[in-house]
């Protein structure tokens, strides 16, 4: 499957690389394929420049050292310094303690790190905004891509760990009558196959599951009678979509 055939595939699987959410062998698949590609290597680029913009919306500032002392004071860290202080008289010259002590009792350690988890939040929350605006968020983890008989991409399946639901996306054009739906099923290696629930004839179902099915190597999808597959033992119509677990989680 060449993913510069399918734009909108390859552009939220693009979103999922520059944001850090895709992992495993999912990520190392898409970087290979970028290296091949010249149109996968460009949608990553383009994602990477779009955050990449968030940490420019504000300019760089250092607050005043009465602003520090405040938060300092209002957190407590300043108390306790002077109650240490005062139980303890520090000793003198560069050696008294450990190098990670100094660092830890430093008020310029923790500056930074307030700094540092203060930008983090603003980034978090203008990726966010970018995205909401922009477009649906990308689910957490793609779980799988279905492929009809012609080896094209009809349904993407991720993991959405937030809510504990799994997307499925259709990006196929198959023409259901009202009597019909889409099923989809977990394919054990040596077992019955296992309903994961009804799409229906939406373009997008979201099925609630206790955990994501990566334990099994194959997924599919059938038509069904509504209601689902009437049979204990697995699909009752024709299985129109098929394709491996491409992601694990860890």
């Amino acid at each position: 499957m060449k993913l510069a055939s399918h734009p909108d595939l390859l552009d939220r699987i693009a979103a999922q690389y520059a944001l850090g959410v895709l992992r495993g062998g999912a990520r190392r698949r898409l970087e290979r394929l970028a290296h091949e590609e010249p149109a996968v290597r460009a949608a990553i680029h383009r994602w990477q420049a779009r955050l990449a913009g968030v940490a420019e919306l504000q300019a760089a500032a250092e607050p005043v050292d009465k602003v520090w002392c405040g938060i300092e004071e209002r957190l407590g860290w300043k108390a306790a310094e002077e109650r240490r202080s005062l139980a303890a008289p520090r000793a003198a010259g560069p050696a008294a303690g450990g190098w990670w002590q100094r660092l830890w009792s430093a008020p310029v350690f923790w500056r930074g790190t307030a700094a540092a988890m203060a930008v983090v939040a603003v980034l978090a929350i203008g990726i966010g905004m970018y995205l909401a605006h922009q477009r649906e968020a990308a689910p957490a983890d793609v779980i799988a891509v279905l492929n009809d008989d012609r080896a094209q991409p009809a349904m993407l399946v991720s993991w959405n760990a937030a809510s504990g639901e799994l997307v499925v996306r259709r990006l196929d054009h198959l023409k259901l009558n009202d009597r019909q739906v889409l099923q989809l099923w977990a394919l054990p290696a040596g077992g019955k196959p296992q309903s994961l629930g009804l799409i229906g004839r939406v373009p997008q179902a979201r099925l609630a599951l206790a955990q994501p099915p990566t334990a099994v190597p194959a997924l599919a999808a059938s038509i069904e009678p509504a209601g689902g597959s009437p049979s204990a033992d697995g699909p009752s119509g024709p299985v129109v979509f098929k394709g491996p677990v491409i992601h694990s989680r860890p």
